[in-house]
């Protein structure tokens, strides 16, 4: 019976070499079959590794002739070979791996596309190949994946993936991204919602957000020193007290670009949205002697790369900002032709490795504050920026509904005024007013301070009216505003007061609104109509006709109740307004506001 167990045991290490042996044969004709043995030194790390396996069959011999002498063998043989197969497993992979880089080189590393903003490109791109990095240091000196960081202008990224990114999106703006970092989360919501349903190629998986970047006023230092308080100030105050420093101030178009639309959101809450866009211009950029609404992150880059003189803006902090929060998103295409599942996982591993502290470090070098870190040594006064934050929202955006309403506030504020301005000649108008002026002489410094809040496309006309004539002296366009009181300065107050016949008159030279033009008729009068042909009646039906809103306002005797002023003014929504000589000059300008602002 010890003969027959003598005999199976010395076969059993046989068999385990006939099966490695078996084992190797299959594996090279498969490896041939596919081509994977292509090069000489593939075959010498394939007949290595066979050559190990042959010495392996021969040392399990070995193994079993020691252990033969000793009681329970079969248990201490299982045993052995237990912990060896351990560490092979443990070991194998990456000695074969490091053997393979040694003999073959790097494999090729998977590309993974990462579509981001223009703004945000450069950081990304840094914070790219630092995972690049990470993956090589783990990979034997190989990286494990290629970082494809690529932009798309304004919002055509979002656009081109709602529509499951048309051929035309390919040649216009890149290829199928797997990865979108855009920089608001208030853009992937609605990309989410617009690919979610049946049919569509692309599935867009909402991620956290990575980093994020307060939106800020940046302004020439000389600048910042004369206008920063010591408390916390919001963006409608900035911006007036800039404004009123008599420099320009740029700011991304809204619709386009996040930074732009969450300063803007900001912005309307606290002041008017017609004065927000007369006293913004469009610029994409920061130019010299001149201030920027942008992100941080931009502003620092622009600081440490785009000037000689560092900073060139420094960064003022609204209290009521909002932020740019850069959400990781993965994107996934199940279409046959475009599927990208090899880029799935290093895009997981891309997103995850943003959350460790190595991550963040790269996303701080870059100018993005991760909120699980401290802002990191590039946050500093010498570029224009700071480390530390004080700021009132916790939310990074508007809601939805107030991102559909902003759109519509901004469409309106920044339809080109189109005014024309009719003031009352009579000779109640030469009467004084309290400060000794007459009231024609104080109707006059009114339009001025009126006209002096125009828009560069704005345009206005001017007309006056007494005794039973209304006489243009200034035809509609866009001119110097001092042309006004050159005008006015040639007209001395006489006869009745033709109010009727003036503001008809009006309505025919300013002309309806259109897509880019806002139309109405200010009248400033001083009485009721006395000498006018048409009646009160004529003039409703007019306004009601063009659809043209009249805003009147009545200084002196007149009154919008008593004069049945409002019958005229709300026949297309209009206004009435009652003034002093004293107030009529924020009168005007407040009428001028509303006119801009397409709301009565």
């Amino acid at each position: 019976m010890e003969d027959v167990d003598q005999r199976r045991s010395s076969t059993a290490p046989r068999y385990a070499g006939a099966l490695m042996l078996a084992a190797v044969a299959g594996h090279l004709l498969s490896e041939t079959a596919t081509g994977s043995l292509a090069t000489w030194q593939s075959w010498v790390l394939y007949g290595l590794g066979a050559g190990l396996l042959v010495l392996s069959a021969s040392a399990i011999d070995r193994l079993n002739q020691l252990v033969k002498r000793i009681r329970l063998r079969w248990v201490v043989f299982t045993a052995v070979l237990a912990v060896v197969a351990v560490l092979v497993a443990l070991a194998g992979p990456p000695v074969v791996a490091y053997g393979r880089v040694l003999l073959l080189g790097c494999p090729q590393p998977t590309e993974v596309r990462v579509l981001t903003s223009q703004d945000a490109a450069p950081a990304i791109g840094e914070v790219a190949r630092k995972f690049e990095l990470h993956t090589a240091a783990r990979n034997h000196g190989c990286r494990s994946a290629r970082l494809y960081v690529f932009s798309a202008p304004g919002d055509r990224g979002a656009i081109a993936l709602r529509s499951s990114w048309s051929s035309q999106e390919l040649r216009e703006v890149g290829p199928h991204p797997d990865v979108w970092l855009p920089d608001s989360t208030a853009e992937t919501n609605e990309v989410v919602r617009r690919t979610s349903g049946i049919g569509s190629a692309v599935r867009v998986v909402p991620g956290p957000s990575v980093a994020f970047s307060p939106v800020v006023l940046g302004v020439p230092p000389q600048v910042a020193e004369d206008v920063v308080s010591s408390g916390s100030e919001k963006w409608g105050e900035l911006l007036t007290k800039v404004g009123g420093a008599g420099i320009a101030i740029g700011r991304p178009n809204p619709l386009l670009t996040a930074g732009g639309r969450l300063a803007t959101a900001a912005l309307y809450e606290s002041l008017d949205p017609a004065v927000v866009e007369r006293r913004v211009e469009e610029a994409d950029r920061p130019r010299p002697g001149t201030a920027m609404i942008t992100t941080e992150q931009v502003l620092l880059r622009h600081n440490k790369t785009g000037c000689a003189r560092k900073p060139c803006l420094t960064a003022l902090y609204p209290s009521d900002t909002y932020r740019a929060d850069y959400p990781l998103n993965l994107v996934e295409w199940d279409v046959a032709d475009v599927s990208n599942h090899a880029a799935r996982e290093p895009a997981r591993a891309f997103q995850a490795w943003l959350g460790t502290q190595e991550g963040m470090t790269a996303l701080n070098a870059a100018g993005l504050r991760p909120a699980a870190q401290a802002a990191g040594a590039e946050f500093r006064e010498e570029f224009g920026v700071r480390a530390g934050l004080a700021l009132d929202r916790a939310e990074a955006a508007p809601d939805e509904q107030a991102q559909a309403e902003f759109q519509k506030k901004y469409e309106q504020a920044k339809r080109n005024g189109r005014v024309w301005l009719t003031l009352d000649a009579s000779g109640s108008m030469a009467e004084p007013a309290p400060s000794g002026e007459t009231r024609f002489a104080v109707a006059v410094n009114g339009v001025g301070k009126a006209l002096t809040q125009m828009g560069p496309k704005d345009t206005y006309g001017l007309s006056v009216f007494s005794d039973d004539a209304v006489r243009p002296i200034v035809p509609l366009g866009r001119r110097d505003k001092e042309a006004a009181a050159v005008a006015l300065s040639t007209v001395a107050p006489s006869g009745g007061t033709p109010l009727h016949q003036a503001i008809i008159d009006s309505l025919d030279r300013v002309g309806t609104d259109d897509a880019d033009h806002v139309s109405a008729v200010i009248a400033l009068t001083d009485g009721e109509d006395t000498t006018s042909v048409q009646t009160r009646q004529d003039v409703v039906d007019a306004v009601r006709s063009k659809g043209i809103r009249v805003f009147v306002i009545a200084v002196g005797g007149a009154s919008c109740s008593t004069h049945a002023l409002t019958t005229i003014t709300d026949a297309a929504g209009g206004e009435c307004r009652d003034s002093t000589t004293d107030t009529l000059g924020d009168d005007l300008a407040e009428l001028f506001r509303r006119v801009w602002g397409g709301s009565a």
